[in-house]
Order: structure tokens, then C-alpha cells, then sequence
């Protein structure tokens, strides 16, 4: 009996074996398709991780391209308001300077003209004729420079005299009066 019973207890150990082994195959192929499953998901997940960098990539070229683009125009505004600046400030600076030169022009020439004037009216004067006729005869700048034969510049304690003197033979000349 002791046989029947080993055998029996063999028997149901070997059952009780068999019932292990289906649940621990049974337990493998649920972790073989979870692991099956994770692998697929982790794939599509991966896919989509993929197309979401290909998405940021694409935007952030776009964006690159955007702010080149961005950059050209500004600078092409800066350059031109900077070039709209120094035009206007030549502008201005040769407005400035031509009211100022043209200012100082018209008092030079309001002086000019009184001097003008002046000699005009002066001339005018018997003294003013008189000198003209000088100058008629070629003596005014024989006067004014002390040039005539048997004159001479000498200095004197009030200036520079215009004074005569002999020459050949104790002669003296002068000018012609008018």
C-alpha cells in the first residue's frame, strides 16, 4: 500500500505540478503580451515623439526664418530713419548757416554801403573836389606817398613827415596844383 500511496502522492504532486505550470505559463503569456504591448506602445509613442520634434523643428526654422526676415526689416528701417536723421540735420545745419551768413552778408554790405555813403558825400565836399583833381593830374599819389622829386620820408616825433628837400644842384620841386 505504501506503493499505492506513494503513487497516489506522485500523482498528485505531478497534478499539482501540471496545475503550476499552466499558471506559470499562463502568468508568461500575459507578461509576454504586456511586454508585447509595452514594445508597441513604446513605439507609437516614440513615432509620436518624432513627429512632435519634426513639428518644433519645422516651427523653430519657420521662426529663424521669421526673425531673419524681422531683422532685415528693422535694420532696413534703422537705416533708413538714421539716413532721414542726417539729412535732416544737414538740412537744417545749411539752413542755419546760410540765414547766418546771409545776415552777416547784408550787415557787411549795409556797412559797405554807408562807407560808400560816406565817400560819396565826402567827395562831394570842395575838399573831396579838390582831391579828385589831384588825382586828375597824377599828384595825389605823389602826395600821399611822398614820391615827388626833392621830398622825402623822415621820422618825427609825431609820426612819419613828408618833408623837402634839395637836390642837383640846390633845387626843389613839387606837385601840380589843380
Amino acid at each position: 500500500m505504501s506503493d499505492d500511496r506513494e503513487l497516489d502522492d506522485g500523482l498528485a504532486a505531478f497534478d499539482q505540478l501540471g496545475r503550476t505550470m499552466a499558471e506559470t505559463n499562463r502568468l508568461l503569456s500575459r507578461v509576454q503580451t504586456s511586454q508585447t504591448e509595452r514594445t508597441r506602445q513604446e513605439n507609437a509613442l516614440s513615432a509620436e515623439l518624432q513627429a512632435a520634434l519634426k513639428q518644433a523643428t519645422g516651427a523653430s526654422q519657420k521662426a529663424l526664418q521669421a526673425s531673419k526676415v524681422e531683422f532685415r526689416s528693422n535694420l532696413l528701417w534703422l537705416g533708413s530713419a538714421a539716413l532721414l536723421t542726417l539729412l535732416m540735420a544737414f538740412g537744417g545745419g545749411y539752413w542755419f548757416g546760410h540765414q547766418a551768413g546771409s545776415e552777416q552778408g547784408q550787415a557787411a554790405g549795409y556797412q559797405a554801403a554807408r562807407n560808400e555813403q560816406a565817400a560819396a558825400s565826402w567827395a562831394n565836399t570842395p575838399a573831396g573836389q579838390r582831391a579828385y583833381s589831384l588825382d586828375q593830374r597824377g599828384s595825389l599819389d605823389i602826395l600821399a606817398r611822398c614820391t615827388g622829386r626833392g621830398w622825402k620820408i623822415e621820422a618825427q616825433p609825431g609820426g612819419n613827415a613828408c618833408i623837402p628837400y634839395t637836390y642837383d644842384q640846390g633845387q626843389i620841386s613839387g606837385w601840380f596844383i589843380p
